[in-house]
């Protein structure tokens, strides 16, 4: 190939006044607004369904959306409205380059193609956050957004006794969900401490605008006390520990950065580990489309840079929803009817939200000294971890790499970390907190990888043109 490696072959252009790319909250309530305005939309997300993490659909037939509860309702009015609004829903798509606003789009089992807009909103929503430790990649240890989908879309239950670890509102509300929905929770931990008179006070002044996030709080914490389920604070996985699966999990009280304080471990047995950490903004495409980011850990870690309307650093490329900071999905709705005001120009309507917004934004920093994340979250693996789960890279092989250079992108050609199906999303941020630690500073002031298109795993057949020659090495086993 002699064309550049960052430029991707595509057909079959199409235009859109507004592209929209995730179908989570935030673009599916900037798809319901940009109706009202009368833009012809096109929205992009690689699931099959809409609604993203959060309003993930069940893969089954559901007769009483009423009974899978409040979210799964607030979720199917937002999905019925963008079915309804006439914008062009291109599901099972991946979006895997952006250069200004004409994004390169896959469709699963099709070819590239190019999709130009006069705005693009970027609302990619959000992973979960992976926390190395001993026995992290034993069956039966699930993120928490993976036991979500075992049991959302196939009402099928992880395991027979589940233990839940994890820190920030997920570790009130996952337990508290899976037990509704029938599953056998022995045990919930929170790596934050117990919310003092001091943070009941701040949030009590925040309550004003917040009573449905409020009301969600009390009706997890009463689903645990019903259920008995013991929630424990200050307490982390140290390890889980098993032979062809995880058989019990150690955990250990923890200090202020979430470091272990010795001889405070406790061994529970258990068939499910489900880890609830938080999450990562998926910045991929901001990365790549040159964005500027800047770094909070409580946020996710880097988070796009946006103006007081959503707009980043690029002209024409805005970005609502966790890509732009963890605040979870009432926060992601209202920035993206914010963003698409923010295009339209259209200051009178974006009063209201923008309100809405400046309450919900007081009742999360209401809760910030409880859910801060702590340093020892990066400290828990050992010598044979495996820290690359694609490429099997132990933390004894990066640290040897790591000696030599404070480089990820040399640490990246010494061991080939963050090169696999993953593409960095599980082990970048573990390897640069080992450089971090190595040679001193923090995390937010180390370069991230090289980023480089396409952005998601693709089939070379649907990026290539007939100007790649095949040479007898692309052969199917």
């Amino acid at each position: 190939m002699r064309r550049r490696p960052d430029v991707l072959a595509v057909t079959h252009e199409e235009r859109y006044d507004l592209l929209v790319v995730g179908g989570g909250p935030a673009g599916l309530a900037a798809v319901d607004e940009a109706a009202r305005l009368g833009l012809h939309v096109g929205l992009v997300d690689e699931r099959p369904t809409l609604g993203g993490q959060i309003y993930k659909q069940p893969g089954l037939v559901v007769r009483d959306h009423r009974a899978l509860g409040r979210d799964h309702l607030r979720g199917r009015r937002l999905i019925e409205r963008a079915q309804g609004s006439g914008a062009r829903l291109l599901l099972s798509t991946s979006c895997v380059s952006l250069r200004g606003t004409t994004a390169v789009l896959v469709e699963d089992g099709g070819v590239a193609r190019t999709v130009t807009a006069r705005d693009v909103l970027l609302a990619p929503g959000a992973h979960d956050r992976p926390v190395v430790f001993p026995g992290w990649t034993l069956p039966g240890v699930l993120t928490a957004g993976a036991a979500q989908t075992i049991v959302k879309t196939q009402r099928v239950a992880p395991g027979k006794r589940v233990l839940f670890a994890g820190s920030g509102p997920l570790a009130l509300a996952f337990p508290a969900q899976l037990h509704h929905y029938g599953v056998n929770v022995v045990e919930a931990l929170e790596a934050g401490p117990p919310p003092g008179p001091r943070d009941l006070l701040r949030l009590s002044v925040a309550a004003r605008g917040n009573a449905p996030l409020l009301r969600d709080a009390i009706g997890y914490r009463t689903e645990l006390l019903r259920a008995r389920v013991p929630l424990r604070y200050r307490r982390i996985i140290v390890r889980a520990e098993g032979r062809e699966r995880v058989e019990r999990v150690v955990h250990a009280t923890v200090d202020a950065d979430w470091r272990v304080l010795p001889g405070t471990e406790q061994s529970v047995d258990v068939d499910t580990l489900c880890v609830g950490y938080g999450f990562f903004p998926s910045v991929e495409l901001m990365r790549v489309a040159g964005c500027d980011l800047r770094y909070d850990e409580n946020l996710g870690g880097p988070v796009v840079v946006v103006d007081e309307w959503l707009r980043t650093t690029v002209p024409g490329i805005s970005a609502a929803g966790d890509g732009t900071g963890i605040a979870g999905s009432y926060v992601a709705e209202d920035e993206g009817r914010l963003a698409v005001l923010g295009i339209a120009g259209d200051e009178e309507r974006a009063r209201t939200v923008r309100r809405r917004l400046a309450a919900k934004r007081r009742f999360q920093h209401a809760l910030l000294r409880v859910h801060r994340i702590g340093a020892g979250i990066y400290e828990l693996a050992t010598a044979d971890t495996v820290v690359c789960r694609c490429e099997e890279v132990t933390l004894a092989e990066l640290e040897r790499a790591i000696e030599a250079t404070a480089d990820i992108n040399v640490v990246k050609g010494f061991t080939r970390v963050t090169m696999g199906l993953c593409q960095g999303r599980n082990c970048q941020r573990q390897v640069a907190a080992l450089i971090a630690a190595r040679h001193g500073g923090r995390i937010a002031d180390l370069p991230f990888a090289t980023a480089r298109s396409p952005v998601r795993p693709v089939p070379i057949g649907a990026v290539a043109d007939e100007s790649v020659e095949d040479q007898g090495l692309f052969v199917a086993d």
